[in-house]
């Protein structure tokens, strides 16, 4: 897709910005319990595999949502809709900073992962709607997916750094004030936006049973797995078995976040060439950061190096796969873009218990040794499972860089 110009709407510069400053919160109250998880295990006494419920209860909800919202509040007011999920969201966090105990923290996370699935899946439709009169369609899509990458730099190492400083609740009442002012920026700029079109539960097998599509989903599949199922336990990892204090732990988090930018221009750049090689650049880079981590004695410099190696290959990963449905099975992009947030919140929720067990019972390193497993044979099914696969034809991959913003968050 070029810069196509925008032909109807009656947005405005705030409504987008609102748009993206609410995208940019609820994305960071969704991956800042990672960055707090060993100390609301410390607070309420629980192990960190308990703790790890906080991420799970999100994500569970949140793959609810964003397949019940859009189908059933298909008749409603789009704005309407979105103010409520600020709301929502608002609420959650305010919960969850207030807790008094363990299940109100979950309660605050469940709530919270429903205005995050609903709000995705009905946002991502509407930017061009949301632009000023004669932004093109790049330029406004571009402005709201910026927020989901200035979670991994900003909106993370930032909230570890409250909570390394002023406690775990810390941040999250920062996000209570952060999204009342984004509720109000909302109300005064969103304008009327009533639904032009809807999904049906039918159409989201439509992907899966496309053999190309299907390959790819495979591939996706496993290194978002072994990613998550140790991003998950990232501070719990660095903290226990590198022995490295919160403040180190907090920078690591922030290479992280720079490297996984890196990674998703990287993505553009080689999926010109062919959109299979950057699986094979992700899993390659995955591998030899989860091997390094098992094996090496622990020191600043290299924990730097391959946490960088790790931010890359995870931030190749969701461009790569909206890349692959473009040049393989166009016709299905659209209707598959709900089934891959779907499923990247299903491997949220199933490395957060992958990885909890096995923190539990043995330790950082089996992690980690698992996980280079799993990315290993990713590496091997591009090249047997998939072989041969070669870009059709000669795509602007312009809209694929700036889709994949909506499916990026770590």
């Amino acid at each position: 897709m070029t810069t196509t110009h925008i032909s109807s709407h009656n947005g405005n510069w705030l409504s987008l910005l609102s748009a993206t400053f609410a995208c940019f919160i609820i994305v960071t109250g969704e991956f800042l319990a990672i960055s707090v998880l060993n100390n609301i295990a410390y607070d309420f006494q629980i192990s960190t595999d308990t703790a790890g419920l906080t991420v799970t209860v999100t994500s569970i909800a949140g793959m609810a949502s964003s397949l019940f919202v859009p189908i059933y509040a298909k008749n409603i007011d789009r704005r309407q809709v979105l103010l409520f999920l600020v709301a929502l969201m608002i609420l959650a966090n305010a919960i969850t900073a207030f807790a008094s105990n363990f299940s109100l923290v979950l309660l605050g996370r469940f709530a919270l992962g429903i205005a995050l699935g609903g709000f995705w899946g009905v946002a991502a439709g509407l930017v061009i709607r949301l632009a000023p009169k004669n932004m093109s369609i790049t330029t406004s899509v571009t402005i709201f997916f910026s927020a989901v990458t200035l979670v991994t730099v900003l909106g993370v190492p930032l909230g570890a750094w409250l909570s390394d400083n002023y406690g775990w609740r810390m941040p999250y009442i920062a996000l209570v004030i952060a999204g009342a002012v984004a509720f109000l920026m909302q109300y005064f700029s969103l304008p009327s936006l009533k639904p032009s079109s809807s999904m049906q539960w039918k159409e989201l097998l439509l992907m899966p049973s496309h053999p190309i599509a299907r390959k790819g989903l495979i591939i996706f599949t496993l290194i978002f797995l072994a990613h998550f199922s140790a991003y998950n336990y990232f501070t719990v990892f660095f903290k226990q078995t590198a022995g490295f204090i919160e403040g180190q732990i907090s920078a690591l988090l922030l290479f992280f976040g720079v490297a996984s930018v890196v990674g998703n221009i990287l993505a553009g750049y080689v999926g010109k060439y062919n959109v299979r090689y950057n699986f094979a650049i992700s899993a390659l880079l995955l591998a030899l950061a989860f091997l390094a981590l098992s094996v090496l004695d622990f020191n600043w410099a290299t924990s730097i190096i391959f946490v960088f190696s790790w931010g890359i290959a995870a931030g190749m990963v969701p461009a790569t796969i909206n890349m692959w449905m473009h040049v393989h099975v166009p016709e299905l992009t659209e209707k598959g873009s709900a089934l891959i947030t779907f499923m990247f919140l299903i491997l949220i929720t199933i490395g957060s218990l992958v990885g909890g067990y096995v923190m539990d019972h043995f330790n950082g390193g089996v992690l980690m040794m698992s996980m280079l497993t799993i990315s290993t044979f990713a590496f091997l099914l591009v090249f047997t499972f998939a072989r041969g696969l070669t870009n059709c034809a000669r795509f602007c991959l312009k809209w694929c860089v700036y889709k994949t913003a909506s499916h990026t968050l770590i």
